[in-house]
């Protein structure tokens, strides 16, 4: 499955691009890569696909735990095929076993994690695999104790997911175990998909939020999301839905688990989070975006919802470092923060109510 090699490189090459955002003043690359054979061999990547080598520069001597294999699944008809696909791989098997004694981290995706059971990787370890062959996998491996509750598994040096599609999940985590919590959060608001982030993403383009059933909830949600910066009322919004307050409350906590004032916290709170991540406006700016004119109600809001202050937030998971890197007095940089803005599908004006 050569497609999750390649997914692997367009990740390591687009979290290369963060970490060189959020480290103006470094030089090189965060990751390096290559594709190798069973012997451990550099293979060559076809000239179309030059865009995906390595970044020059070269790699640096590393000690076996600062470097990872990565396995991909292959293609199967069913568990026989599999065995037979992977009784002609022994030199495979042999090299992940090699490099598992040498301290490498070791990774695999959907039924990847088979051969590192076979090379011995997973024994006394928790690993998961695609669900397909789970039963199947259980009887075969009883040194492994399987885990199928969630899209990637980490034991140790050693990382699993059952999905191909889980490839992403799986280098997030790679990330976090290379360069640390805070760039793979970065990694995850850029890569994975959260819910939240693109219903705050699509309230302005009227062809994604598209009104597809007639109900107060809906008709309040969308109201609030208009009108994210209005402040805040019941009877409004209520109004808004066809509906009384006390009818909307009771539809709205049955739909969505929250009153209405917390869902507008929460698309708030997302906005700012937005904000602090790719602008560098000031925190004043950032709360009158978000419809607050409290600073210490904002401050209070913002770290109830994500556990820290706003300045602490923007420290940990900005995309660009400081302002001294990004001049904010030089000729179009008000500019550039305005159209990142409104990228965002933000306005000043979108919705402020005189």
């Amino acid at each position: 499955m050569a497609g999750s090699l390649f997914t692997v490189i367009d990740i390591l090459r687009t979290f290369n691009t963060l970490w060189q955002m959020r480290n103006p003043d470094k030089r090189g690359a965060f990751f390096h890569w290559r594709l190798i054979d069973a012997g451990g061999n550099e293979l060559p990547l076809p000239d179309w696909m030059a865009a995906m080598q390595s970044p020059a520069g070269g790699r640096k001597t590393l000690r076996p735990s600062q470097t990872a294999l990565f396995v991909p699944g292959v293609q199967m008809k069913s568990v026989p095929d599999l065995n037979h696909v992977l009784d002609q791989c022994s030199e495979e098997i042999n090299c992940i076993a090699r490099y598992h004694s040498q301290g490498r981290v070791i990774a695999a995706n959907f039924n990847g994690p088979v051969m590192l059971a076979r090379a011995g990787v997973l024994n006394g370890r928790r690993a998961t695999v695609t669900w397909m062959i789970a039963n199947w996998f259980a009887a075969s491996f009883p040194n492994v104790q399987l885990a199928m509750q969630g899209p990637v598994v980490e034991d140790g040096p050693v990382f699993t997911a059952g999905a191909p599609a889980a490839v992403c999940d799986l280098m997030v985590e790679l990330i976090r175990h290379f360069a640390g919590e805070e760039m793979a959060q970065i990694a995850t608001n850029g890569l994975l998909y959260h819910p939240m982030r693109f219903e705050q993403s699509s309230l302005n383009f009227t062809g994604i939020s598209v009104k597809t059933r007639d109900s107060v909830v809906f008709r309040a949600k969308h109201w609030i999301q208009q009108h994210i910066q209005t402040p805040y009322s019941l009877e409004r919004v209520a109004q808004e839905a066809a509906a009384s307050p006390r009818t909307l409350l009771r539809h709205f906590k049955e739909v969505e688990g929250m009153t209405p004032l917390d869902y507008l916290h929460r698309l708030r709170v997302e906005r700012a989070k937005q904000l602090l991540e790719v602008t560098l406006i000031d925190l004043t700016e950032v709360m009158e975006y978000c419809g607050y004119q409290d600073p210490s109600a904002f401050r209070r809001l913002f770290r109830r919802a994500t556990g820290v202050t706003p300045s602490e937030y923007r420290r940990r998971y900005t995309m660009r470092i400081s302002s001294r890197w990004w001049r904010a007095d030089e000729p179009g940089a008000q500019a550039r923060e305005n159209d990142l803005i409104k990228d965002l599908g933000i306005g000043p004006d979108q919705t402020f109510e005189h």
